[in-house]
């Protein structure tokens, strides 16, 4: 008996490989898979069986093997654009950024007609943060297929992080004008409107966006926040309840109330508050665990372990434990950013009593120690984090702290952990003290930061967690915004309902830092001159 050639074996196996095929239109797919493992049986080294069999593996959620199957087709023939392409896609829904942006990357340049591989580029580059390229990317997809809507939403939502509005309100708009029920355009085009002071249109877009889908989150959220911003908090926390877009939600929305006129709704609760955000907003919000702690709760604070030294100076009763741990059995599940709803917080009903955070007192001493002489003493935060998700524009560029350096009998020390060799300009870098290795080194945050605070006349930061740690502390400390800030600073206002030993510093129209620094450094030195009178 001979044996069959190896084209004979390469025909069967690809006529199995199209049985597979016909099973996988027709929805069969268990049996297209058999179809493809014999095609793969007869001939192991066959790229398109090997795609085949990937994309039902990742449909089916068998991750793992999709992408062994994906590796081995492009080990085979490494310009295949489907193996490639359909790679990327998975690395892109599981997370893994960079190799999907490689995998759009070469699937790009082996078919660079192709407008799909170039839009997929440009969201993985966009969700790394690599926003200047996925603009690029975008735009060539949207040159090659000017009907594709995605691509307009990612262009508009690239732009607008990097504070081009005007160009990403074009982008928002053309996908509504493509797709004019797309609840996704409207959002974006609101989200525009809130960043140029154009609220009345902003509310108008969300309303649009859910008039077309009532479940946006994003929609829901932008809307709230808005509304925060504005003093609307009854409305305003309800639609907060949506922030976590994308899925991210630690906990189910609580639908607990705690009314302090009404002791029985506190007293005697077990309540589990767990971390949803940052740590300015565990700061922020830690007066309300507070409040429950006073007023008789067994709380439970799932939180970040390196908070606990300083979040227990509030003198709560908590038992703390993992960020992560939700188990047990609690009267309420909540996030502490959910708090202020729970508590029906109104401006009015701000619990602002302040301090209620304190620094330790061995480490104020320590120090001191470390911060001899005279005049003014001013500590400066001008970096936030740099996520390109939370708005890195709230961070002043550092050249335009460059007034304050010619302000005499002036010390400044920075509130940084870290700070560049090259980060700020030589005249103000000359003239700011930076601690060193030794600040806030060990496992629990802020514990150096307050303490050195706690020996300054004044703390002068950007909008970032160093702001709200100076507020809770009761320190005096002058907050640099954007001139359409964060919900929370709330707008034309200079006091804080949040924190009564903060004033607000707004940047004019157009986040003229340079000029905001120049008002900074010109009230500085007024407290300067009142020091040296005493």
């Amino acid at each position: 008996m001979t044996s069959p050639t190896p084209q004979t074996v390469q025909d069967e196996a690809r006529a199995l490989y199209h049985l597979g095929l016909k099973e996988k239109a027709e929805g069969r797919l268990e049996r297209a898979i058999e179809f493809f493992d014999a095609a793969l049986a007869a001939q192991p080294d066959f790229p398109e069986a090997l795609c085949s069999g990937g994309y039902i593996l990742q449909t089916t959620g068998h991750y793992d093997g999709a992408l062994a199957f994906y590796g081995r087709a492009i080990e085979l023939d490494p310009g295949y654009f489907d193996a490639l392409f359909n790679r990327g896609c998975l690395f892109f829904a599981l997370g893994q950024l960079d190799p999907a942006v490689a995998d759009f990357s070469r699937a790009a340049a082996f078919q660079p007609k192709d407008a799909g591989a170039y839009s997929n580029l440009g969201a993985a580059l966009h969700q790394s943060g690599r926003l200047a390229e996925a603009v690029d990317a975008l735009r060539r997809a949207l040159e090659l297929d000017p009907a594709l809507v995605e691509a307009e939403l990612n262009l508009g939502s690239a732009l607008r992080r990097m504070g081009r509005e005007d160009e990403a309100h074009e982008a928002f708009m053309r996908a509504a004008l493509l797709k004019p029920d797309c609840a996704e355009a409207y959002c974006g085009l609101g989200i525009v409107a809130r960043a140029r002071g154009e609220f009345r249109e902003a509310f108008d877009y969300y309303d649009c966006a859910l008039a077309f889908d009532p479940t946006l989150e994003e929609a829901l959220s932008s809307k709230g926040s808005l509304q925060l911003l504005l003093g609307q908090f009854e409305a305003g926390w309800e639609g907060y309840e949506s922030r976590w877009v994308d899925g991210h939600r630690p906990v189910p929305v609580s639908d607990a109330r705690f009314d302090l006129a009404r002791p029985e709704t506190i007293a005697g609760k077990r309540v589990l508050v767990v971390n949803d955000h940052g740590l300015g907003d565990t700061i922020q919000f830690f007066r309300y665990v507070k409040l429950l702690s006073d007023h008789g709760a067994d709380v439970t604070f799932a939180g970040p372990a390196k908070l606990q030294r300083l979040l227990s100076t509030c003198g709560a009763k908590v038992s703390w434990r993992d960020t992560n741990d939700f188990t047990g059995t609690f009267d309420a599940r909540i996030a502490i950013s959910s708090l202020p709803r729970a508590f029906a917080t109104v401006e009015d009903s701000i619990p602002a009593d302040v301090p209620f955070l304190s620094a330790d007192p061995e480490r104020v001493a320590f120090w001191r120690q470390r911060m001899p002489g005279s005049g003014l003493k001013i500590g400066l935060c001008w970096r936030g984090s740099q996520d390109f998700r939370v708005d890195p524009r709230r961070s002043p560029p550092p050249a335009t702290l460059a007034p304050l350096a010619a302000l005499p009998g002036v010390q400044f020390f920075a509130l940084h952990m870290d700070v560049g060799a090259n980060e700020l300009p030589a005249a103000i870098a000359s003239r700011i003290h930076v601690f060193g290795d030794g600040f806030d080194r060990g496992p629990d945050a802020f514990v150096d930061t307050a303490a050195v605070m706690a020996n300054l006349d004044l703390v002068v930061t950007c909008d970032t967690s160093i702001a709200h740690l100076a507020g809770a502390l009761g320190l005096p400390v002058w907050v640099t915004l954007r001139h359409i800030a964060e919900w929370r600073w709330m707008v034309d206002r200079e006091t804080s309902p949040w924190y009564p030993t903060m004033r607000l510093m707004r940047a004019k129209a157009g986040d003229d830092w340079f000029e905001l620094f120049e008002r900074i450094a010109n009230d500085i030195d007024v407290l300067a001159q009142e020091k040296e009178k005493y």
